[in-house]
């Protein structure tokens, strides 16, 4: 009986886990980009402090047909905008910017638009394609990121 209920938790947890949105760090992200230029970088912009960053991790990014769609068709990325930590993406070095209680990679990512959540669609070069400010339901961020 033991062993059948380890089975069932071990199956369900591999279903739940299963559909995750694959997060990369900004140093894993590059070289993915490197080994596929062609697709589409996703930049999950949040803060700690904010709950319609939460409310976006908890119900949009844990739908199961987000999940799908992003996994499948962008390399995605999660950033703390408020991050002190100098960091580094695509070749180009960012810190963090005081005045703007922000790291300068989110503020030239979203050109100043300092609003959270923040999604950022670029490609590979660097070129930003799309930003989606604030929360969205699942349906509506499938269609605002649809390639």
């Amino acid at each position: 009986m033991k062993s059948s209920l380890a089975i069932a938790a071990l199956i369900l947890s591999s279903f739940l886990f299963g559909q995750e949105i694959k997060w990369l760090s900004l140093e894993e992200a590059t070289k993915e980009i490197k080994a596929h230029p062609e697709k589409p970088v996703l930049i999950n912009f949040y803060t700690t402090w904010c709950g319609f960053c939460k409310r976006l991790d908890k119900e949009t990014f844990t739908d199961k047909k987000v999940t799908e769609y992003v996994n499948k068709n962008y390399i995605p990325v999660k950033f703390d905008a408020e991050t002190k930590d100098m960091v580094k993406f695509l070749g180009i070095q960012y810190t963090y910017i005081a005045p703007a209680k922000a790291n300068y990679m989110a503020y030239a990512f979203t050109n100043g638009q300092l609003s959270y959540p923040a999604t950022v669609l670029m490609n590979g070069k660097g070129d930003i394609n799309k930003v989606v400010l604030g929360f969205r339901s699942s349906s509506d961020f499938i269609n605002d990121i649809k390639i």
